[in-house]
């Protein structure tokens, strides 16, 4: 019979219940989700905008005829598209907490497999050759947490991604990036907002380990954009050939502002379709 120590020392490492609805679990995992709740993590369905991400409403207007949405119509991001599982809410979001804020970290091999499996989706599109970085953490709230959930995430999607697409080349660099200053939280921010928060935030300390690569950028949840383009406009300034995103969840929002609405003729689309990148 197991003694109370070592039955203590084996509940705490293969949990009995499920940290999302209680029920006992009927398979030993390091992961304390049963069967039931991770199968509820699905993909986005419908629609969804060719550069961000971002859902699509039923019947919403396309006059470029490319598929995106009408943020990126109005303000085109710096990285070249970016990729997400499933909307960011239910399950998912639990599976994210549970990394980010309980430190769970087998939860990081399950969403890394998440992130490699959208990432697949952009690979005929990049480059044999792909620097892997993570969106960094501040020096300061890296001591606080004890992790970079991102960098945790990009391992297991790395992982995956090699098994899975062999003649590629996948290449993880955390430090060929890092997070200058500290942010403030970006919780309840307008899109203007972010950006300005970020501005500033990312940079390159050696040029030469970005110059003319293709970057795949690695986060847990992409919102607004800001922060990963914030990153992919300073790796574009150091030189990169180009960037792509890849997150386990999107914050799912409609269009409130479709381009039919904001803009009059098709000239009025021309006119905003490829705004310049920030310098």
């Amino acid at each position: 019979m197991m003694s109370e120590a070592a039955s203590s020392i084996f509940s705490a490492i293969f949990p009995s219940e499920c940290r999302f609805c209680n029920a006992p679990l009927s398979n030993v995992s390091r992961l304390p989700v049963c069967i039931e709740c991770s199968s509820k993590i699905l993909p986005i369905a419908g629609d969804r905008c060719t550069v961000c991400a971002q859902v699509l409403p039923e019947g919403y207007p396309d006059k470029l005829g490319d598929g995106r949405c009408f943020e990126c119509t109005r303000d085109l991001p710096r990285f070249a598209r970016a990729v997400s599982f499933g909307a960011y809410e239910n399950e998912l979001r639990e599976m994210i907490h549970l990394l980010k804020y309980q430190h769970v970290r087998p939860a990081a091999e399950f969403l890394g497999a998440l992130i490699a499996e959208s990432a697949i989706a952009m690979l005929p599109q990049m480059a044999d050759e792909i620097l892997v970085l993570p969106v960094p953490l501040y020096k300061g709230k890296l001591r606080e947490r004890g992790f970079n959930q991102a960098e945790m995430l990009a391992h297991a999607a790395v992982t995956r991604l090699a098994k899975t697409a062999p003649h590629k080349k996948f290449e993880l660099k955390a430090s060929a990036l890092f997070r200058r200053r500290a942010t403030e939280s970006q919780v309840g921010m307008s899109r203007e907002q972010r950006l300005s928060n970020v501005r500033g935030a990312f940079a390159v300390p050696h040029k030469d380990a970005v110059k003319a690569r293709e970057i795949l950028l690695i986060d847990d949840v992409l919102t607004t954009g800001a922060t990963v383009s914030e990153c992919a406009r300073v790796l574009r300034r150091a030189g990169a050939a180009e960037v792509w995103v890849a997150t386990a969840a999107r914050a799912v929002k409609l269009q409130t502002n479709p381009a039919a609405n904001f803009l009059g003729t098709e000239a009025d689309v021309l006119a905003v379709a490829n705004p310049a990148r920030w310098s």
